[in-house]
């Protein structure tokens, strides 16, 4: 005896992916043909920066402590400057 609302579109025994499930898949790969001419040019940054983060995570190199250092001044310095310019802005409106 088959569930109720299975109207034999699948196998049996075949996993049933949800609607919503399905259309996120569908909008995930349709945006990734859609703007992957724009993520193109951070491909090789970004395949260097996951290549840091395996050896960070290893500790094989020397340079292990330099690599957590800059990765955590890349990440504060824009917070700070985003800081920065609203704390800027916002004198030279009210003052």
């Amino acid at each position: 005896m088959r569930p109720r609302g299975f109207h034999g579109t699948q196998r049996d025994g075949a996993a049933r992916m949800s609607p919503v499930r399905a259309s996120v898949s569908h909008a995930g790969s349709l945006y990734s043909r859609v703007f992957g001419w724009l993520r193109h040019p951070f491909r090789g940054t970004e395949a260097e920066a996951h290549h840091l983060y395996e050896i960070e995570q290893a500790g094989t190199s020397g340079a292990t402590p330099l690599i957590a250092f800059l990765g955590l001044i890349i990440f504060i310095v824009p917070i700070f400057l985003v800081m920065l310019g609203l704390a800027l802005l916002g004198a030279k409106l009210l003052g």
